[in-house]
């Protein structure tokens, strides 16, 4: 077993490359979207980030993961339970931010890349302090 802190590094360095992933995406679809109506555009990067971001995490998340097949399912209810926790944090401040920027006459990608980063930053501490409530890293 591996001690708790390279674990939760390993969570982060996952978390870090699915939301660049995500990000990355999500940002060059604004120019896409833009002409869209505010609260559409806001909808569809937040739609395209989600859709790279988990796929990412995912895969990222089984490669890791996939020689314990003995805890493998345990730990993706605990991994996707605090990740899903904490989604809901981050597309509330994602949404709402990236929205209220977008109203302020914001470019589209900038909107995005500003409401993203300030939510990943809330994301980031919400995800570990859910991780280590629900003890996914036991030792």
């Amino acid at each position: 077993m591996k001690p708790k802190h390279v674990e939760i590094l390993k969570l982060n360095k996952t978390i870090i490359i699915g939301a660049i992933v995500g990000i990355t995406i999500s940002a060059s679809s604004a120019q896409l979207f833009a002409g869209e109506e505010d609260y559409l555009l806001t909808t569809y990067t937040v739609i395209v980030e989600y859709a790279g971001f988990f796929s990412t995490l995912f895969l990222l998340f089984y490669l890791d993961n996939r020689k314990n097949k003995a805890t493998f399912r345990a730990d993706l209810v605990k991994f996707f339970s605090s990740i899903g926790i904490s989604e809901v944090i981050y597309v509330i401040v994602r949404w709402g931010l990236g929205y209220y920027l977008l109203t302020l006459d914001y470019d589209p990608s900038l909107a995005t890349l500003v409401s993203q980063l300030v939510g990943w930053a809330i994301f980031m501490v919400a995800v570990n302090v859910v991780a280590k409530m629900l003890r996914l890293y036991k030792n």
